[in-house]
């Protein structure tokens, strides 16, 4: 009696795993795959990198065109000196609220620069007087463009600048 050998589901996978050794197709898309994750991820952070760095220089240059409303002991036409810093910084840093960011400025009055950094001199808020030492600081906290710096435990960036100026001395 003849038997009829068919062909198990079993012996075929068996077959094609025993020739997939010498079986290169596919090798080159495996090989991209691998190779370019790590480039774009690297491609990713330097992105952020850069654009943080963009956010740095601008909250320099608001800080530094703020400065010069904080010299002169003259009010300004509307509001204080310290709201007219904040309303300079946020001219300039504008465009990154539009992102989500937050801008914040704040004032202090040291009186005399012998005051700054003195761990018992407690600096007050406000304007000051004539010829007092101010510091003002601005600072903008806003969300990573890409994700990256929360992966390093950042979820919002800071960005701070200090500016100290003097007040004119007041003429009688």
């Amino acid at each position: 009696m003849k038997r009829s050998v068919r062909s198990s589901p079993c012996l075929s996978v068996w077959r094609r795993l025993r020739t997939l050794p010498g079986d290169e197709r596919g090798a080159s898309a495996i090989e991209f795959v691998l190779a370019s994750l790590p480039l774009f991820f690297l491609i990713i952070a330097t992105v952020e990198f850069a654009l943080d760095m963009t956010v740095d220089v601008t909250v320099q240059i608001a800080a530094q065109a703020a400065s010069r409303a904080g010299l002169t002991m003259t009010p300004p036409a509307t509001g204080t000196r310290a709201t007219q810093a904040h309303d300079i910084a946020t001219k300039y840093l504008a465009s990154w609220t539009n992102v989500g960011a937050t801008v914040t400025v704040t004032q202090l009055d040291y009186v005399a620069f012998s005051n700054l950094g003195s761990s018992t001199y407690k600096a007050a808020s406000g304007p000051g007087n004539c010829g007092d030492v101010e510091m003002y600081t601005i600072q903008l906290t806003m969300p990573s463009f890409t994700g990256v710096a929360s992966w390093f435990g950042m979820p919002t960036l800071n960005f701070q600048r200090n500016y100290i100026v003097q007040n004119e001395e007041c003429t009688s």
